[in-house]
């Protein structure tokens, strides 16, 4: 892998980190669930849970902001 294209990696990397805190903190569930792939897995291991799927990880989202 090029230095270049390790650069453009971490830029895109740091990018999705951004959407992913400001889409939760802005509860924007459906933007937040759009981050994920339709079999992506959203892993908590320090309270052992885990959401698989856009479907069920819009849904813990919404219940663990307490709506």
């Amino acid at each position: 892998m090029s230095d270049l294209q390790a650069i453009a990696d971490r830029v895109e990397i740091e990018a999705l980190r951004g959407e992913f805190t400001d889409a939760g903190m802005m509860r924007d569930f459906d933007r937040f669930a759009s981050l994920f792939t339709q079999d992506g897995v959203w892993r908590m291991p320090h309270i052992k849970v885990e959401f698989v799927g856009r479907e069920e990880i819009r849904a813990a989202l919404e219940r663990l902001q307490g709506l």
